[in-house]
């Protein structure tokens, strides 16, 4: 249950959401198995954005689109094939 695949280890993760200027945590998620996806977090833990926000989120939270005023998110790459 704790082991993730991707990180070929058993672990846990949390999530947090940090604010850049300050550098504070303003929210900290629940601890889940390792195999637990990101998206499947946020969506359990339903965190509340304020609407003026910008929110920096990586590939993992591809799909979790809260209503935030700018939402930055890099595409996922696809793996080149030697």
């Amino acid at each position: 249950m704790h082991y993730s695949g991707k990180k070929k280890i058993h672990s846990d993760k949390n999530l947090i959401v940090a604010t850049a200027k300050k550098k504070r945590v303003s929210f900290l998620s629940q601890t889940y198995p390792g195999k637990t996806h990101d998206k499947k977090v946020a969506d359990t833990e339903m965190i509340a954005y304020p609407k003026q926000m910008t929110l920096y989120q990586d590939t993992g939270f591809q799909g979790y689109e809260p209503k935030v005023q700018k939402l930055v998110q890099p595409k996922k790459s696809h793996a080149r094939k030697s």
